[in-house]
């Protein structure tokens, strides 16, 4: 009895940790994706927030980034707030400000996964992020250090 007692203690704490911890999430449901030219392999939140503000402008192999994003949507919003940090009306208005004094480019928006993983996968230095569920070989993963 008491083993089946300390079993679902243990059940209902790793269910209690994966429901509260918003990373574990981020890290199962959205993936970073780059073209195969893309020289990196893994990149802080610091450089994904830095791509998705127009500061960082090159790779390291001196190719242009070339930074995509998702329309409207679970994915894009989830996105935006772990990663950029900024939620979709505050990015919206950011990009709004930056075009207005010429000082930046928005990202070009996709409304569907397969259109911007098709799109990353034939652009050299793009960037993007999809679902995990949409995930193909045509695309290198990038993994986000935490």
């Amino acid at each position: 009895m008491r083993g089946k007692f300390l079993l679902g203690v243990f059940f209902l704490a790793i269910v209690g940790l994966c429901v509260s911890s918003p990373g574990v999430a981020m890290a199962e449901d959205i993936i970073v994706i780059g073209n195969r030219s893309v020289p990196a392999s893994q990149l802080s939140p610091k450089e994904v927030k830095k791509i998705y503000l127009g500061k960082k402008k090159n790779w390291s192999n001196g190719l242009k980034v070339v930074f995509v994003k998702l329309g409207k949507g679970d994915v894009s919003t989830k996105f935006l707030k772990e990663l950029v940090r900024k939620n979709p009306s505050m990015y919206s208005k950011y990009w709004k400000k930056k075009m207005f004094t010429g000082s930046g480019t928005p990202p070009i928006v996709f409304e569907k996964e397969k259109d911007l993983v098709a799109y990353v996968a034939k652009t050299k230095g793009a960037i993007g992020y999809v679902s995990s569920k949409s995930y193909s070989e045509s695309v290198k993963f990038l993994s986000v250090l935490h």
